[in-house]
């Protein structure tokens, strides 16, 4: 490696004092050439112990939701309810939400298959009358972002543009996100690592924001296709059960994490399931956004598919 000496303001050359990673390069529309990560070096090894990560509190008496403080849109033949977000900036943003709080572990684990699909289907009713690009979105555990311990699914239409971007920079900017996501749905379509594999859906492992990630795509119509919820919730119900079981912490604790579905209209692009599993550092949320440099993530996809299959 190269070391800079200030006596003498030149760089030297010296031996490499740690392993050095291997990257790999992902399409993306962050910066030219794509999505770089960069897995090995000295933070290596999958570490189950997160004495940072923390309980979920569910209380229904202080609960929002429980105490009847968002105005109802409409209850969904399974019960599940439909509210408006009022504290958001995007100018479509509803929550599907289930009647009541749920245990920790049983919200950890999105309530099971049969709950997910509850979920899944009313997002489905509910975007059959938008045709639009709609994202599908939960966080599970502080550390993922919930503020509300009562699951709620977030459903919005992405805002990319302002009043002063012209019709043709819209079209011309939406090809470029629209050719470089197909470019990761095939690489992704395309890959080994994979950890499910039937009904017309493919869990792949490719971890490209945080170490763990997982993602989700349909085996045909070329990433686009109409999926039945059913079949996504086993598919996500699968996947977050594993990972609870692979990764549970040393704490006793299964992973917080976020999830995200695109669909268009009906029709489902593709899935992440991003579990919480270690800290980032401005490599991650400076460098590699605005730099061009990796993303640094302490162990690679094999090392997570293997942990995976252990438990399945």
């Amino acid at each position: 490696m190269l070391a800079f000496y200030p006596e003498n303001l030149v760089w030297k050359k010296e031996e490499s004092l740690m392993p050095k990673g291997v990257i790999r390069k992902y399409p993306g529309r962050i910066y030219p050439g794509g999505l770089k990560v960069l897995y090995g070096g000295t933070r290596t090894g999958i570490r189950l112990d997160r004495p940072w990560q923390l309980p979920i509190r569910t209380d229904p008496v202080k609960c929002p939701f429980c105490r009847g403080e968002e105005k109802v849109l409409k209850t969904f033949d399974n019960g599940w309810l439909l509210l408006e977000n009022r504290f958001t900036p995007h100018s479509y943003h509803k929550m599907i939400i289930p009647p009541s709080c749920w245990s920790e572990n049983k919200l950890r684990i999105l309530g099971g298959v049969k709950e997910i699909e509850k979920a899944l289907f009313d997002v489905c009713s509910l975007i059959s009358d938008v045709n639009a690009e709609m994202w599908v979105q939960a966080y599970v555990g502080a550390l993922a972002g919930q503020n509300i311990s009562h699951l709620h699914y977030h459903v919005l239409a992405p805002e990319r543009f302002d009043s002063t971007d012209s019709s043709a920079k819209q079209s011309e900017a939406l090809l470029n996100v629209q050719k470089n996501e197909q470019a990761l749905i095939d690489l992704l379509g395309n890959s080994d690592k994979i950890f499910l594999n039937d009904y017309g859906i493919k869990v792949v492992i490719e971890s490209i924001f945080r170490a763990g990630q997982c993602f989700v795509v349909s085996t045909g119509g070329g990433g686009l296709m109409t999926q039945p919820p059913d079949v996504l919730a086993w598919a996500f119900s699968k996947t977050v059960q594993a990972y609870a079981n692979a990764f549970r912490s040393k704490q006793g604790l299964a992973p917080d994490f976020q999830i995200f579905f695109k669909f268009l209209g009906t029709s489902f692009v593709y899935g992440s399931y991003l579990p919480i599993l270690n800290h980032q550092g401005t490599t991650e949320t400076v460098g590699a956004i605005l730099s061009g440099g990796p993303f640094v993530h302490p162990w690679t996809p094999e090392e997570t598919l293997e942990a995976l299959q252990k438990v399945s």
